[in-house]
């Protein structure tokens, strides 16, 4: 598989991930009963994590991200950090040596780290028959020259220093099953304490309540340890998922916060609601009032028809009457005052909002039994 293809999947993740690296919310569930004896590899990450990316399928989305219509718009996006050094390089050795990433190695999580710089990420990849050698056989091909990895222990496990050829040093630790992977060192102790103290985030009781979803086959799911946006935000007990879904003109962004139990949290979100602002301007809406949303809808309607309505109509009357807040904005609306949508979007796309100007966004929260669900939409213009 060509790097383009990383590089070209890299918007898409960085999307996600970056919310998480930037404190969206502070941007990956893998089975945890899966054949019995496979490592549930959330027993590795640190519990003071502040966001976890999974997918059971990465290849899937490698190979479908440059069919997509807008793969060339957002291709030239370059994703930093240690998940494209690692998957890059062995995307690419593994193409090199006949034969492509397994189904079990496909199959990974992505923790992150404060304070949320891309040297602050551990990968973790579930090892299968001949994984652990094409690995480790590909941190030794990026390593410099002929030096062998530089072995320590700690708490009796081996730590392998490889140093890379850009001055930076990567940390490697594996056990039956499982390799995990850090430009941290101490990182990777942290991961080491977590699964001998057995203090891992499986135990956080809030993201217990994330685990407890079923997810699909082919799968992309970022847990951040947030509300869905900046403006709810309340308690760092908290966590948001948010499952990616991609199509040929769309990419979603869907999920729930999940909240403590001994918090007043949903009074906090509820009241916030109150303040904001009912917007209407070209190419901008912004409400958390049903009966004005519901307004917007109808208002749409009335002008236009059912059949004249243009690409950013659709996006306000494809959103539900029911929720409880709603955005939609041309994204070349949003690069040119970005301070302005500072409290309902992530820091991320915010920063890099140009780099989005040919979509659409649409976001909406619902409220259904003390639950908040959330969706964000990029919607392709051309």
């Amino acid at each position: 598989m060509r790097l383009r293809t990383v590089a070209k999947l890299g918007v898409v993740l960085s999307v996600v991930l970056f919310c998480v690296a930037v404190g969206f919310y502070g941007f990956a569930r893998l089975s945890m009963t899966d054949k019995g004896r496979e490592i549930n590899l959330f027993s590795l990450v640190p519990s003071d994590c502040i966001g976890v990316l999974e997918s059971d399928n990465i290849n899937y989305f490698l190979n479908e991200f440059p069919q997509l219509n807008y793969s060339d718009k957002l291709g030239d996006f370059q994703f930093p950090g240690l998940f494209n050094f690692i998957l890059g390089g062995l995307t690419e050795y593994t193409t090199n040596n006949a034969h492509g990433l397994s189904s079990r190695m496909s199959r990974l999580l992505v923790s992150f780290h404060a304070p949320g710089s891309p040297r602050d990420q551990v990968v973790y990849f579930r090892m299968g028959a001949g994984d652990e050698k094409a690995l480790g056989n590909m941190l030794q091909d990026r390593a410099l020259g002929d030096y062998l990895p530089k072995k320590e222990k700690y708490r009796g496990k081996t730590i392998y220093i490889y140093p890379l050829t850009n001055d930076e040093f990567l940390a490697a630790y594996s056990e039956s099953g499982f390799f995990v992977v850090s430009y941290q060192k101490r990182l990777i102790e942290e991961v080491i304490d977590a699964r001998e103290d057995k203090t891992s985030l499986e135990s956080d009781p809030v993201f217990a309540k994330v685990l407890t979803k079923k997810k699909s086959h082919n799968f992309l799911t970022l847990y951040g340890r947030t509300t869905s946006m900046p403006f709810l935000q309340n308690s760092d007990g908290c966590w948001s998922e948010f499952d990616f879904h991609m199509n040929s003109d769309v990419v979603y962004l869907t999920g729930d916060t999940f909240l403590p139990d001994t918090c007043d949290c949903m009074q906090h979100i509820t009241a916030r609601l109150r303040e904001v602002p009912d917007v209407k301007e070209d190419s901008i809406v912004i409400s958390a009032n049903r009966d004005a949303m519901a307004g917007y809808m109808d208002e749409i309607y009335d002008e236009n028809g059912t059949n004249s309505h243009t690409l950013f109509d659709e996006c306000v009357t494809n959103l539900s009457r029911e929720a409880v807040f709603m955005l939609v904005a041309d994204m070349c609306k949003v690069s040119e005052n970005p301070e302005r949508f500072k409290p309902y979007l992530p820091p991320f796309i915010l920063e890099n909002a140009s780099v989005f100007d040919s979509f659409i966004l649409s976001t909406q929260l619902s409220m259904v039994n003390d639950k908040l669900s959330h969706i964000m939409v990029l919607t392709y213009k051309d």
